[in-house]
């Protein structure tokens, strides 16, 4: 709680274990990773290898690019304390430092890239849901469910992904689930392929988001023109997320699944409106041929069936309250990543002028929305909200 109002992070990180694939993993698998560094003496972020080759991008490998965004070794251990980097980013230590920024509650999204690879055997990425879940379990337990993991659903294979979110509904208890916007196969995430996944989703009632991570080994907007942080990390998020919010519509995802929940995490938000508004030009013009099978315009089903995130410092939010309202809009902290503000995250959000946000248009963002979006079960909130512990620039 930052100033009195309750915060819901709804898009959050972490740094991730050196063991997590090989202490979460069936053991038929564990064998075929292993981390292996480029440079000697420089700590690339988590150059994780499968069968031997790295499953980030080889421009992020060899780019250097954490000296450029001040985000080394040494520059986290300055801003998130050696407890963390040194003792591990564990789900009672996650919670405590988002407590110091008064974020009451948040979800984790992740892996960035270990299950995403170009070529990826389905067996494996499904095993590495598997994995990855298990760990989530472990982590909202030992936060005392204030830190929730969203769960990566292995895409390659609709049949598996079908069964791991339930097996991970039923059997660990994750109550979100999430995939990345790129294209896999081949396919968008408007194709009918994923049908199967959609209609579990919605039966079970919970959320699905999308996220992108810029450094994937495969299809990523950017990926074969651009060699620096800059320009790469300027269009992957948003491009992306344009791309993966027209297929989904203009595919009828939404069409033939109305309670679905679908949120667009860490893309911006400000042109939201304008980018439903030239969807709903094209279908004006095309669609009654092209996607006969759709009943609303973009904007309509956007406003039914979506979300989108805000960052702390983004006064374009104003924009989307303007033209589609307040109650669509989620908060993300980013945490513990380059772009986030932490420990003031909140207090800078909080400090946008009235002539940006009203003060019930931020509670709604910070608190009331995530909680309809998310909806997860009373036991999985917290019912002692205190106040931010760290108050260095209040």
């Amino acid at each position: 709680m930052r100033n009195g109002f309750p915060v819901f992070d709804a898009d959050a990180h972490v740094i991730y274990p050196r063991d997590l694939w090989t202490r979460f993993l069936d053991k038929k698998h564990a064998d075929r990773f292993g981390r292996r560094q480029p440079f000697p003496g420089f700590d690339t972020y988590n150059p994780v290898t499968v069968d031997g080759r790295w499953t980030q991008h080889d421009t992020i490998v060899y780019g250097r690019f954490q000296e450029a965004i001040n985000w080394t070794t040494d520059d986290m251990r300055r801003i998130y304390g050696d407890d963390l980097l040194l003792n591990g980013f564990t789900g009672d230590r996650v919670a405590a430092a988002l407590a110091r920024d008064g974020i009451d509650v948040a979800v984790i999204y992740g892996p960035e890239y270990d299950m995403w690879f170009d070529g990826i055997d389905p067996e494996l990425q499904a095993a590495m849901a598997r994995a990855y879940n298990r760990w989530g379990q472990e982590m909202r337990e030992t936060s005392g469910h204030r830190v929730h993991v969203s769960g990566p659903v292995p895409l390659v294979d609709i049949g598996r992904a079908v069964e791991e979110v339930a097996h991970a509904y039923e059997t660990l208890g994750t109550r979100c689930f999430w995939a990345r916007p790129n294209p896999f196969d081949g396919r968008t995430l408007g194709d009918r392929y994923y049908d199967p996944l959609w209609e579990a989703l919605q039966d079970l009632g919970v959320a699905f988001g999308t996220h992108e991570f810029m450094g994937l080994k495969g299809q990523s907007f950017g990926h074969d023109r651009y060699k620096t942080f800059t320009e790469w990390h300027t269009v992957v998020h948003p491009f992306e997320t344009m791309g993966v919010i027209t297929s989904m519509i203009v595919h009828g995802v939404f069409e033939r699944f109305p309670r679905l929940r679908v949120a667009y995490l860490e893309a911006g938000c400000g042109w939201l409106p304008s980018w439903l508004h030239r969807i709903d030009e094209q279908l004006e013009m095309a669609g009654e041929r092209e996607f006969p099978e759709l009943t609303m315009n973009a904007t309509g089903y956007f406003r039914r069936n979506g979300w989108i995130s805000t960052e702390c410092e983004d006064p374009f939010v104003a924009d989307v309250v303007r033209w589609m309202g307040d109650d669509r809009i989620l908060f993300e902290s980013d945490f513990p990543h380059p772009d986030s503000k932490f420990p003031h995250t909140t207090e800078e959000f909080l400090g946008q002028g009235a002539h940006i946000l009203s003060d019930a248009s931020k509670r709604k963002i910070l608190w009331d929305n995530p909680v309809d979006f998310y909806r997860f079960p009373d036991a999985y909130l917290p019912t002692d909200l205190t106040e931010a512990t760290d108050r260095s620039n209040a």
